[in-house]
């Protein structure tokens, strides 16, 4: 006959299988069937915008589609550094106009090197298109002349 003990180890490894899957499984078993997350009313580049932190969304998203916050910032950016212009020396030396101008000089760096990088593309795409349809290329070559000649 049999004691109970030797029943445990008999058993013992589709014990611990039936263990390992249940700690494999749960998770999958335990996860919602569907998820109901209430959505903000939009986002952008990481900035939410809510009720909680806007007057009027919507108005600002309406402003944001028709001008984008970089836009906005550019043309802010580039209005102040027109002003900066205008200060003397001695002014130009704080600290915190400065740090602008580094900062305003490191975008437009930036902006310079994302030029190069599409006007780099469309060169590539034009030579392309010279090797598949030559007619086209020359009109759009035609078309890059007059642009050059305004």
């Amino acid at each position: 006959m049999s004691s109970p003990t030797d029943n445990n180890a008999l058993f013992a490894p589709a014990i611990n299988y039936w263990a390992l899957m249940m700690r494999s499984f749960f998770p999958l078993i335990a996860a919602p069937q569907s998820l109901n997350e209430p959505i903000l009313p939009w986002t952008f580049a990481g900035v939410v915008v809510n009720n909680e932190n806007s007057g009027d969304p919507a108005t600002e998203q309406a402003v944001v589609n028709s001008d984008s916050y970089g836009r906005q910032l550019g043309r802010i950016s580039d209005a102040l550094e027109v002003l900066i212009s205008k200060l003397t020396e001695e002014e130009k030396k704080d600290k915190r106009i400065s740090d602008f101008v580094d900062m305003k000089k490191k975008i437009d760096e930036i902006k310079d090197d994302r030029a190069t990088v599409r006007f780099n593309k469309v060169v590539s795409d034009l030579d392309d298109l010279r090797n598949r349809n030559k007619e086209t290329f020359d009109k759009r070559i035609d078309s890059i002349n007059a642009l050059a000649k305004k």
